[in-house]
């Protein structure tokens, strides 16, 4: 287990990338990590996003190797398959670690509190 401030500086650094600054792109990469790879509609119910943001934020994601797209054509229209990349979800997996640890210790330092509230 890694200490408070070590969770809070990978957690800093993932807020850092400038790509990583939007929630959505956030939500989009978490939505990809439980599914490996989405349709764009699809990934847009998820999200709640509309298709024309989405597929901006998917620009920026898939420009920066987050995710990758595929095209394909499907009767009279196109379809578009959006994939997680390793990347992608080395990232998603240094922030939930990170996000877990901050909320074990907040549990623990809780706990403690009770603890010592009790004893007085």
């Amino acid at each position: 287990m890694t200490s408070e401030s070590d969770s809070f500086a990978v957690l800093s650094a993932i807020f850092n990338d400038r790509v990583l600054k939007s929630s959505s792109r956030l939500l989009i990469l978490l939505c990809l990590s439980m599914n490996k790879k989405l349709g764009f509609t699809e990934l847009s119910r998820l999200t709640g996003l509309s298709k024309g943001s989405l597929g901006n934020h998917l620009l920026k994601l898939s420009t920066s190797g987050y995710v990758t797209m595929t095209e394909y054509a499907f009767f009279s229209s196109k379809r578009v398959t959006v994939k997680i990349t390793e990347k992608g979800n080395d990232t998603v997996h240094k922030y939930i670690v990170a996000i877990s640890e901050i909320e074990m210790e907040r549990r623990e330092n809780t706990s403690s509190k009770r603890l010592d509230d009790s004893l007085e």
